[in-house]
């Protein structure tokens, strides 16, 4: 079962990383060509209320696109959207947790918001749950079945992801 599941994590991680890189480069051709307005459009319907845009905005403070980068001000809007049930602004919460970014590092914590954006469907928070539970990461034990359970849950969603990445 061990090398079934490094097996399985091997695989999803080149899946993962693919589709990954393709949205980090869109998001940053768009920052970086119209890094202003962009902003100031997100800013205003994130101040409205847009999930989306939230959820968004914090990313760029995240990974400083098209803005300063800014933990707190990343941590502040994805909050609002994770707590709307976005499903890639809980993914981001949970990596802040992991990683001690902006709050201290707290793996349980990590594991609360990643399972809330898995159970939506969030690939990324589907195999970071794997890899915890793999590894007994943090305060979490390890634990092979759930790890196995959400890699399983990887493979079964990777055909939307890709078709999605292809789009």
């Amino acid at each position: 079962m061990k090398k079934v599941l490094t097996l399985l994590l091997l695989t999803a991680s080149v899946l993962l990383a693919e589709s990954h890189s393709t949205t980090t480069s869109a998001l940053k051709i768009l920052k970086e060509t119209q890094s202003t307005a962009t902003y100031e459009a997100f800013y205003a319907l994130a101040q409205s209320g847009d999930l989306d845009a939230q959820a968004l905005l914090g990313e760029m403070y995240l990974d400083g696109i098209g803005v300063s980068e800014d933990y707190a001000k990343a941590f502040k809007w994805l909050s609002n959207a994770a707590k709307k049930g976005d499903p890639q602004a809980e993914y981001l919460l949970g990596h802040m947790y992991e990683n001690g970014l902006y709050v201290s590092a707290d793996v349980a914590k990590a594991v609360e918001w990643y399972t809330k954006a898995a159970q939506g469907g969030d690939i990324m928070a589907q195999y970071s749950l794997a890899l915890i539970y793999k590894e007994g990461k943090g305060n979490v034990a390890k634990d092979m079945q759930k790890a196995f359970k959400w890699l399983k849950m990887v493979e079964r969603d990777k055909d939307t992801l890709i078709k999605t990445a292809m789009k």
